[in-house]
């Protein structure tokens, strides 16, 4: 079995604008076309089972919309492999109903994203969200570190994520991109041991611009393979989820370069699927 816990699309009528558009904006290929049929269809030639949507709410008027959107895909999920968490913006005021309404609706967490709504971790807005997820058993998954659109400001660090988790202390907290995009060192250094969860989306795979494009080797450095595997064996295995962060990431590359790292068949189980099943109860 294989759940990608860290992956995206949108509605049909607009996924390709979509995905141009952040194409551009980030300056890294695109690998599906961004629609649930792309995703299904790559997950079949990935050998994935299920996959985690996360969707992003860069406005608090999309909160309740796309929360609906979640609850109607999840429940076609048993047909699809497509599981969809929720979201939250830290504007939206009415935070604590929506909360409890997607979590009796059987939603197994939401998805924050800092960075594309121009809000730094450790916002009181946010401190009342994850607390209140957390009193909820909602998961919450964080885009942690810098993100590839928005290089300008980190606006989930370790400083913001140490905050977090001395102050509120949640048990289901995932920091994708292996704790911190861009940010690993001091992953490596401050956040190995937490209570958290690292996935490992968009982070040991080759980053890959767009034809024609013109990307400075710097911005195009990811997590070597040897920081990677120091990281694992250092946070401990149990607390990894795999993540491809598809379309941005190929599926199948994804898995394949997870399956050929140096670790035990026991770490591969918890790392590609054991560890996602039990968190989100799927």
């Amino acid at each position: 079995m294989i759940i990608d816990a860290h992956t995206h699309t949108f509605p049909p009528a607009i996924a390709d604008k979509v995905v141009a558009s952040l194409q551009q904006k980030a300056q890294s290929k695109a690998y599906t076309a961004g629609t649930d049929t792309a995703l299904q269809q790559s997950m079949k030639e990935a050998a994935i089972d299920i996959s985690l949507l996360l969707p992003v709410m860069t406005n608090p008027g999309q909160v309740e919309k796309l929360n609906d959107i979640a609850l109607q895909k999840n429940e076609q999920s048993q047909s699809t492999g497509i599981v969809s968490l929720g979201g939250m913006h830290p504007d939206y005021e009415n935070y604590a109903a929506e909360l409890k309404r997607i979590a009796s609706r059987g939603i197994p967490g939401i998805k924050l994203h800092p960075a594309y709504q121009n809000t730094d971790l450790d916002d009181m807005r946010y401190l009342r969200i994850i607390e209140k997820a957390a009193e909820l058993e909602l998961a919450v998954v964080i885009h942690a570190g810098l993100d590839i659109g928005i290089m300008h400001h980190n606006f989930a660090s370790v400083a913001h994520i140490k905050t977090i988790l001395s102050t509120i202390h949640p048990d289901k907290f995932v920091l994708a991109h292996m704790g911190g995009w861009k940010d690993w060192d001091s992953v490596e250094a401050e956040l190995c041991g937490e209570n958290v969860y690292f996935d490992t989306s968009f982070s040991l795979v080759a980053y890959v611009p767009p034809e024609g494009v013109f990307v400075p080797e710097q911005k195009r450095q990811m997590l070597q393979k040897e920081q990677f595997e120091r990281i694992v064996k250092k946070h401990g295995a149990e607390k990894i989820l795999f993540g491809s962060d598809s379309p941005w990431s190929h599926q199948a590359e994804s898995v394949k370069q997870i399956k050929e790292l140096n670790f035990s068949e026991e770490a591969l189980k918890n790392i590609l699927y054991k560890n996602a099943k039990k968190l989100f109860s799927l």
